[in-house]
């Protein structure tokens, strides 16, 4: 394990706060803050690896076609 100095006092503030909360120690907390950040990204990027954006984009090419937008999307 690396100890870690954290210099950002608003994740310290956040982790000490989700900490308080949980009843868990702040170190607990920001671990977990970061594993939960890890997992978001890979999961993200895995997405992003499988997507196909000429189909992405077709599909945005398609929505509204033939449509009226709803009251208060109108263009100015």
């Amino acid at each position: 394990m690396t100890a870690l100095h954290i210099t950002d006092t608003a994740t310290v503030r956040k982790a000490e706060a989700i900490a308080k909360m949980r009843g868990i120690p702040a170190e607990q907390a920001l671990s977990e803050m970061v594993s939960a950040a890890y997992e978001a990204q890979t999961y993200f990027a895995d997405r992003a690896r499988r997507g196909d954006p000429e189909k992405a984009l077709a599909i945005l090419a398609r929505l509204g076609v033939g449509n009226e937008p709803d009251e208060g999307d109108e263009l100015p």
